[in-house]
């Protein structure tokens, strides 16, 4: 089957959130729904179920665990209660507006950073947060390559996303996204005397490890949210 076909049979299939999944597939050119099973890192019977509106023999959808649920809405980068309430309308809320303190809004994913080598290749897309956490913040999203930062108390690991708030320049011992004179995103701790360095202790990259500040165009801002991508 041809990659459109794959794509427009998982289209034409009764699944509850069949729309965001075919989506995706065609954003990232997923060939079919069992590579979106791995990319996701859930059962293939459990999205095959999903894609197919498998129902139980009283004609509910079958339902996913939150688990699945969560790791589902991180992949498609959606919120999770808006993934509960397609697959049950009928759950507890589903017709009551939220609060403006858990409305979700979206943010810009606005490139990868790398936690690692520097990276400069832009990203569409958006993630979301809740108002009240955006409240007062300019806040912008990076796409995590590397493991420099897989270490410490709150370590960044490779395919993350991490928030930054535009308007904090970071703390000393603070998570910063960094663009560097070349035009090239890194993330990395922040040190005295405007120093950027790992929080792994086994990443080595003599270039990378540790960035100086000539290096440095500017310091976009301090990471205030991580997002990790598997649980």
């Amino acid at each position: 089957m041809t990659r459109r076909g794959a794509k427009n049979k998982a289209a034409e299939m009764r699944g509850p959130i069949n729309g965001l999944i075919v989506e995706y597939m065609r954003k990232h050119n997923v060939e079919n729904v069992r590579e979106f099973a791995d990319i996701v890192g859930i059962g293939r019977t459990t999205i095959y179920d999903l894609v197919r509106g498998r129902s139980t023999i009283n004609g509910a959808w079958m339902k996913p665990s939150l688990d699945t649920l969560v790791r589902l809405a991180t992949v498609l980068e959606r919120p999770t209660h808006e993934l509960l309430y397609l697959i049950d309308p009928e759950a507890p809320g589903a017709d009551v507006p939220l609060s403006a303190e858990v409305t979700q809004v979206p943010i810009a994913i606005a490139g990868h950073a790398g936690a690692g080598p520097d990276q400069n290749f832009k990203l569409d897309g958006y993630t979301y947060v809740e108002r009240e956490f955006a409240t007062g913040r300019e806040l912008l999203a990076f796409r995590i390559v590397g493991d420099s930062m897989a270490g410490g108390t709150h370590p960044i690991y490779k395919d993350d996303l991490v928030i930054v708030d535009r308007r904090l320049e970071g703390e000393i011992n603070s998570a910063v996204v960094a663009r560097l004179i070349g035009d090239g995103y890194v993330c990395k701790r922040l040190r005295p005397g405007n120093i950027l360095d790992s929080s792994n202790p086994e990443f080595l990259d003599p270039q990378q490890a540790i960035i100086t500040g000539d290096r440095i165009d500017k310091i976009i801002g301090k990471v205030v949210r991580i997002i990790h991508t598997s649980l």
